[in-house]
């Protein structure tokens, strides 16, 4: 594998295509932010004014009505934004190997290829969160037990932290030797849903002998992944301190002078105008990470494809 070609065509691909931005927002898991700011902004809407008691009594009358209303705004948002990460998974995957084939992919061609797949993906992902669980209760169960075991046979405190030590240790160590080749191969399963046209067990079947066949290009590939993600999320750390001390700096100064109603107000347009940005770039990085492992999948699944060709070509 030429890792040097896999970013720079990851970044190509995700610069060139904005569009996948919108698909990497819903990958990436970053609409909790867009849940908190406006709620935490809207508890203190009633602060300038003085004829708080009418608003703040028709609240407390009315709590459980209002609490029903805002879990069930919760779980619809949440249910939206599971379906948008579904279609997104699949959207990206197809469009990144055609674009890497030189076919042309717009919005609405990479939407549909999402909708298309939909089904498929997400029974992928819940047999991975199923298989998740399992593996997690199989490491975290032995160190409790043991924990526990220790607890009760003996009294002696420098025994019971030993123990205790010793199972973080071994949890720790089991979920990096465990997990790292599970997130690996969770990558490759679902390229051979959707780029590769495999059945949901195949593809997971299939992603398995992928990953052991080539272990160590593999972990080189996650490796070289992680230090490129490491350096987007501190460049990503600074420029939303930057935009934060743009965007959210004069609101700060309003209340530190008392000026409440100005600095609420000024406070909210710098808020919303700070998310734009934020989602924007959270998109963007998110879609370089998705193309990056489907091309990744691209480049070593493609001896194989030749040596198909191949013996296709001596028959």
């Amino acid at each position: 594998m030429n890792y040097g070609d896999l970013i720079s065509e990851a970044f190509r691909i995700t610069w060139r295509n904005k569009f996948l931005w919108f698909f990497g927002f819903f990958v990436s898991g970053g609409l909790g932010s867009s849940i908190n700011v406006p709620s935490n902004l809207g508890g203190q809407q009633g602060l300038p004014f003085g004829s708080v008691s009418g608003p703040f009594r028709w609240i407390s009358e009315n709590l459980v009505l209002l609490l029903v209303i805002v879990g069930a705004l919760v779980v619809v948002l949440a249910l939206i934004f599971i379906v948008l990460a579904i279609i997104s998974h699949g959207a990206l995957a197809e469009s990144v190997a055609a674009l890497h084939r030189g076919e042309q992919r717009r919005f609405g061609l990479t939407w549909r290829a999402g909708t298309r797949y939909f089904w498929r993906v997400l029974g992928l992902k819940i047999l991975f969160l199923l298989m998740a669980l399992g593996l997690g209760l199989l490491i975290f169960l032995p160190a409790v037990l043991g924990a526990l075991g220790v607890f009760a046979a003996t009294e002696s405190t420098g025994l019971r932290v030993l123990s205790v030590i010793l199972g973080v240790l071994f949890v720790l160590a089991m979920l990096i030797l465990v997990f790292l080749p599970f997130a690996i191969i969770n990558q490759f399963a679902l390229r051979e849903l959707v780029v590769g046209g495999r059945r949901v067990m195949d593809s997971i079947g299939g992603s398995f002998g992928l990953f052991r066949r080539n272990i160590g290009r593999s972990l080189l590939a996650w490796l070289v992944q992680f230090g490129v993600m490491l350096g987007l999320g501190i460049a990503m750390v600074v420029v939303v301190i930057i935009l934060g001390v743009i965007l959210l700096g004069p609101a700060v100064a309003l209340f530190a002078a008392d000026q409440t109603t100005a600095a609420v107000v000024v406070g909210i347009v710098g808020g919303l105008l700070f998310l734009i940005p934020l989602f924007v770039i959270s998109g963007a990085i998110s879609a370089f990470n998705h193309s990056y492992w489907t091309l990744a999948y691209l480049q070593l699944t493609a001896p194989a494809d030749r040596d198909a060709e191949t013996a296709q070509g001596v028959r």
